[in-house]
């Protein structure tokens, strides 16, 4: 017998009673980039991290190969249609840290039996990543008066001018290339700034919940 992998609750094997063989297995991702536009110059291009990665495989199902094809299609749809994570096993070992959720579920189902159940189908899967720092559910701790009437008190550390040549850069919600846009700075313009923070890249604190790329090739940084 040899176990090839599982995933889904669906055993990829191969052996004298059963086979569910593995077949045209690829796995592709790419990093991710935001491009920066600026006035009369190319555009700057920003290292964000790591892309999402994603598998893809084909597995046949077939009562010819000692397994129950409609049986296991229920796992996958069940899998799919319920938003599930898990582990893509290889051998004995998952593939990556990581979790991976079903994207799509293809069908092509050659063979019927006299009463319309499958006999045999060929179903195309495509997987994409999901990291394991999301699966856990963090507690919303209640804000507290103190922490607010803390806000409020920040020092300046120092003011940012957006320089001459960058039209404009967005001012977010949050310290995170994902934070919604709040306004945008433009060239010349003069901020307070309350501190920084590293996240996906390093933020000006602006105040009141406002945060801005802490790049030098847009600002700059005056202490004080």
């Amino acid at each position: 017998m040899a176990n090839i992998g599982s995933f889904a609750g669906v055993a990829f094997e191969v052996s004298s009673k059963k086979a569910i063989p593995l077949k045209d297995y690829s796995r592709s991702s790419a990093s991710r980039w935001e491009t920066h536009e600026v006035t009369k110059h190319k555009p700057i291009p920003e290292f964000i991290g790591q892309g999402q990665e994603q598998i893809s495989f084909s597995i046949r199902l077939s009562v010819y190969h000692g397994v129950n094809p409609e049986k296991e299609l229920a796992k996958l749809r069940s899998f799919r249609d319920n938003g599930k994570v898990a582990s893509f096993i290889l051998g004995t070992k998952p593939i990556s840290k990581n979790y991976w959720y079903i994207d799509s579920i293809n069908e092509s189902t050659s063979v019927f039996g006299p009463n319309g159940q499958t006999l045999t189908v060929d179903v195309e899967i495509t997987l994409f990543e999901y990291p394991k720092t999301f699966v856990k559910k963090k507690k919303n701790k209640p804000k507290s008066k103190k922490k607010i009437s803390n806000a409020t008190k920040k020092k300046v550390t120092g003011t940012i001018k957006i320089k001459s040549w960058v039209y404009s850069i967005y001012v977010r919600a949050s310290p995170s290339l994902k934070g919604k846009p709040l306004t945008v700075a433009r060239k010349n313009q003069v901020l307070k700034v309350f501190g920084t923070k590293k996240t996906d890249i390093t933020w000006y604190d602006l105040g009141g919940g406002r945060w801005i790329s802490a790049n030098s090739k847009y600002s700059t940084f005056t202490k004080g």
